[in-house]
C-alpha cells in the first residue's frame, strides 16, 4: 500500500513539473554557442602562454567574461557575475566553484586595484576561469 501511495505522489509531482521542464537552468549550449566557446577558449589559451603581463592580464579578463557568458547562456539569474555564480552554486562541484571564485577575485584586483599580481597568479586565475569540460 505504501508503495502505491508513493507511486501516485511521484506521478502527480511529475505532472506538476511537466510545464516547467523548459525552464531548466542547466540547459545545453547550441552548436553555434559551443563553437564560439571553443574559439574564445583557444584565443585565451594563446594569450595565457605569453610572458607579457599585459597579455596575461587581458587573458584573465577574457576568461572571466567567457565564464560569465556561459552563466548567462545557461540562464543563471543575477545582475553581476558574482550573482550569477552564486545562482549556479548548487549545480557546480564545490572545488570548481571555489576555483572560479578565486579566478574572479584576481580579475577584480586587475580591474579595480591595479595591484601587482604575479605571473603565476595570473596564469592560475586563467586556468581557474576557463571551462575545461568541452
Amino acid at each position: 500500500m505504501e508503495k502505491i501511495v508513493l507511486g501516485i505522489f511521484r506521478g502527480i509531482w511529475w505532472l506538476l513539473k511537466l510545464p516547467f521542464r523548459g525552464f531548466k537552468k542547466n540547459k545545453k549550449l547550441s552548436v553555434v554557442d559551443q563553437q564560439y566557446l571553443i574559439s574564445k577558449r583557444n584565443e585565451i589559451q594563446k594569450l595565457s602562454v605569453s610572458d607579457n603581463r599585459f597579455e596575461l592580464r587581458h587573458a584573465v579578463m577574457e576568461a572571466d567574461k567567457l565564464a560569465d557568458w556561459i552563466f548567462k547562456k545557461k540562464n543563471y539569474s543575477g545582475q553581476t557575475f558574482a550573482d550569477r555564480l552564486r545562482s549556479a552554486e548548487k549545480d557546480i562541484p564545490k572545488n570548481i566553484y571555489n576555483r572560479i571564485w578565486q579566478g574572479h577575485k584576481i580579475r577584480n584586483q586587475i580591474a579595480h586595484e591595479d595591484e601587482k599580481i604575479s605571473e603565476s597568479e595570473l596564469k592560475q586565475a586563467i586556468n581557474n576561469l576557463l571551462p575545461h569540460n568541452l
